[in-house]
């Protein structure tokens, strides 16, 4: 019997424990949550800093010649213009400043330069 009654309060003791281990472990998962949240509403990049962000995304791909684009920023709210020379190289620019943390939306004024629409038609 006394066993048991050693046994039992071991028992309990290690539930206290654990108890006390999952309260600490569920405080520190919110501490863990609220910080993520704070840091999900921290004040966005001045457009200077994200316009070069987004530029220095464009020309890190080698396929477009980034020299050709031009890039305004007012807000996260990023404009493209200038050429690029298929549909499809229009079409990843956009998706490169998208990627970009803190572009809320791109307006895609890129043109397909003519020499190359003209080529893929055959010369006309």
């Amino acid at each position: 019997m006394k066993r048991f009654l050693l046994f039992a309060a071991v028992a309990a003791a290690l539930g206290a424990c654990n108890r006390q281990e999952a309260g600490a472990q569920s405080v520190e998962a919110q501490r863990i949550a609220e910080t993520a949240d704070e840091k999900q509403q921290a004040k966005p990049l001045p457009d200077a800093s994200l316009t070069a962000i987004v530029q220095s995304a464009l020309v890190s791909d080698s396929s477009l010649d980034s020299n050709k684009i031009d890039v305004e920023n007012k807000g996260g709210n990023v404009a493209l213009y200038g050429s690029v020379e298929s549909p499809q190289q229009r079409e990843k620019a956009e998706r490169i400043v998208m990627s970009v943390g803190g572009v809320k939306s791109v307006t895609n004024h890129l043109a397909v330069s003519e020499q190359e629409e003209s080529a893929g038609r055959g010369g006309h």
